[in-house]
């Protein structure tokens, strides 16, 4: 009997695991498809794949207004443009990946934490 109790609380905890491995690959671009493929029934990890979702439509979304206005630069101006741009993308590489982190520690931790900017477009989002 009390090997079944440790079966069923182990059992527990591996969910919980499960849940919080699946809430942190939300975070990491585009595989934030996976958990919304397999978990998304869980209210725990749907909160992580819309900020996740956020997180990546925001990532396309800036990498193409960089893209657009670097190609536009460097029609225009010359090479220095493109040492500008390059050091943009760089720096929204940088706060990108600070995000990610931000969003993945949060969501091994076990915690729903919005992240500002994110959950004003993941709260709108129909997943």
């Amino acid at each position: 009997m009390e090997e079944d109790n440790k079966e069923i609380s182990h059992h527990k905890v591996e969910l919980e695991l499960d849940a919080k491995i699946f809430a942190a690959l939300s975070y990491i671009s585009v595989l934030f498809l996976v958990p919304w493929v397999v978990k998304k029934d869980d209210r725990y990890v749907n909160f992580h794949i819309r900020q996740g979702a956020a997180l990546f439509i925001s990532e396309v979304v800036v990498w193409f207004i960089l893209w657009t206005i670097g190609s536009f630069l460097t029609a225009v101006i010359d090479m220095k443009a493109i040492i500008m741009m390059i050091w943009l993308y760089k720096l929204m590489w940088i706060g990108f990946a600070a995000i990610s982190v931000y969003g993945v520690y949060y969501a091994i931790k076990g915690k729903k934490k919005a992240i500002p900017w994110l959950w004003i477009v993941s709260r709108n989002l129909k997943m």
